[in-house]
């Protein structure tokens, strides 16, 4: 089940802005870093396109992994808001890749 450009914009990356520092930066495709007290701890990207474009399904696996979610369902939970950005943070802390 693809997912929009602007889904992915405004649902995901505007939820873990409200935990998280994230960094855009542009160049061949646009890249999220993902920050948390100072440290840059995920980053994942995609291509360049219009607000209506739809990221693919094997777009969205990578973009799963790099954010060290379990399932494709967990992004699609971030977008839609079961998982909030404090049950995003829980994760990556039973992952260890925060700690606190």
């Amino acid at each position: 089940m693809p997912m929009k450009l602007s889904e992915f914009k405004k649902g995901v990356v505007n939820k873990l802005k409200q935990k998280f520092e994230i960094r855009e930066r542009k160049g061949k495709h646009i890249y999220y870093e993902v920050w948390y007290e100072g440290k840059k701890i995920k980053e994942t990207h995609h291509s360049h396109g219009g607000e209506g474009k739809e990221i693919s399904d094997p777009i969205l696996q990578k973009i799963k992994r790099q954010l060290s979610l379990n399932n494709l369902q967990q992004l699609y939970d971030l977008k839609n808001c079961p998982m909030s950005s404090e049950d995003y943070f829980n994760l990556l802390k039973q992952k260890n890749v925060i700690s606190n």
